[in-house]
């Protein structure tokens, strides 16, 4: 693939991955790409290979453009891996190095902007997907979402794109900021094909889990600043989703939400909590007391083998979908797209089901129903967008967003059920994918 790309780019363009896979899907050899492998397939192009976000690979061409050399400090959480003579040589890990480089790619002019969503969303409509929640991520501001502004004013979005405002504030000071900027805020005020619903996804950053971490900050000092913006956006009215993954952490923030509902009460804000790995019955019945809902993904699709080096026994519920589907919690399937998954939602599906990584090996016991997979993809997930009413589900009345299969989700063999593929995509009776046999 990375041999095909270089062929169809100019000397000098950045080839550029990030995230999306790990080196343990790959079935014939799990294994990264070294430095000298990717100076010969592309030395004339700088070349950045992020896996998920774990580490990322770079060429001499990379490292050149991005001015990383022998004298380079380590980034903040990051590290720059250097040869025996004290050369880089070619891999940056950790959350903090992945950011370091990621910052350092030059972006396309405000113009290709534009295009490049037209292009994205394109491909998204080929997988099947007609809307999404959007939940930020490390970096992203308003100005990330102005294409999609542009196109859906102009009615040629061709997908719904939902998403909540992100800040991640770190510091006590950076929370003061945060506190100064949330009752200007103002969700809904877009259209049925894009729009903000509220806040997410990390309310204050020393709290955010991480998957392949095992411990949970949950220090009272900074379980106290993020309350201090949980409760700010409670009494704004605003709905909020928190990423939240193990035990403790699950703990920590129902106890502070619950404490909050009791001076702000949140039940009708639709609150939820992403992932959660770890969640047990007796937190899923906290939460359905506070009215809140859940959003689970099939990050076990790229991350499987190594959520079992680090979790063990326990990975093999993680995230526990048959526990969560039983609680009778209002939940969201979906995908974590698109640095930790892959964004196809019949890969997701195919998970749900089976239970199985891309490459094929069982890493989760919690297995849904087909029909169960296929509610919580489509009509739960239109509930947590604020949509029940227009999207989710073929109804009089509600939006003609439609798709045309290549073969029978409901009866294709589990197995396959990854491999389905659109012949027609619809997004408001607009046709925005054929492929229809001629």
């Amino acid at each position: 693939m990375l041999a095909e790309r270089v062929r169809d780019t100019r000397p000098g363009e950045w080839i550029v991955t990030l995230g999306g896979w790990s080196e343990e899907q790959f079935t014939d050899e799990p294994r990264g790409f070294p430095l000298a492998e990717l100076d010969r397939i592309a030395p004339n192009n700088p070349v950045v290979l992020q896996a998920v976000y774990i580490h990322s690979y770079l060429n001499s061409a990379a490292l050149t453009a991005a001015r990383i050399d022998a004298t380079t400090p380590d980034p903040p959480g990051g590290k720059i891996e250097k040869d025996a003579s004290g050369k880089p040589n070619g891999i940056i890990r950790d959350a903090g190095g992945v950011a370091f480089v990621a910052a350092k790619i030059p972006l396309p002019q405000r113009e290709k902007w534009i295009e490049n969503t037209r292009k994205l969303v394109a491909d998204l409509n080929a997988m099947g997907l007609t809307a999404w929640l959007d939940a930020g991520g490390r970096g992203m501001s308003v100005e990330h979402y102005e294409s999609y502004r542009y196109l859906a004013e102009r009615g040629e979005l061709n997908a719904r794109a939902f998403w909540t405002t992100i800040r991640q504030p770190a510091t006590p000071e950076q929370v003061e900021r945060v506190l100064a900027e949330i009752p200007q805020i103002k969700p809904f005020q877009g259209n049925d094909y894009f729009d903000n619903v509220g806040w997410g996804e990390s309310v204050y950053g020393p709290v955010t889990t991480q998957l392949l971490r095992t411990e949970s900050n949950t220090r009272p000092e900074d379980m106290a600043q993020m309350r201090r913006v949980a409760l700010a956006l409670a009494e704004r009215g605003l709905y909020v989703n928190s990423h939240v993954e193990m035990s403790a952490a699950i703990n920590a923030f129902l106890k502070e939400y619950e404490s909050i509902n009791k001076e702000r009460p949140i039940k009708g804000l639709r609150w939820s909590f992403s992932h959660l790995d770890q969640i047990d019955e007796t937190q899923l019945e906290r939460m359905k007391k506070l009215g809140m809902t859940a959003q689970i993904h099939s990050r076990p699709l790229i991350q499987g083998v190594l959520m079992h080096k680090v979790h063990g026994e326990k990975a093999w519920d993680m995230p526990p979908l048959r526990r969560v589907q039983d609680s009778g919690i209002h939940w969201g399937l979906g995908s974590d797209a698109t640095a930790v998954t892959t964004s196809n939602p019949f890969y997701t599906l195919g998970f749900a089901v089976t239970g199985k990584m891309i490459g094929g090996a069982k890493m989760n016991r919690q297995t849904i129903s087909r029909e169960e997979a296929l509610i919580a993809h489509t009509r739960s997930n239109a509930f947590i967008v604020f949509q029940e009413g227009n999207l989710g589900s073929l109804a009089h009345g509600k939006y003609a967003d439609i798709l045309v299969l290549d073969r029978d989700y409901l009866t294709v063999p589990a197995d396959e059920i990854k491999d389905i593929r659109p012949l027609l995509t619809m997004v408001g009776g607009k046709i925005v994918h054929d492929a229809m046999p001629r």
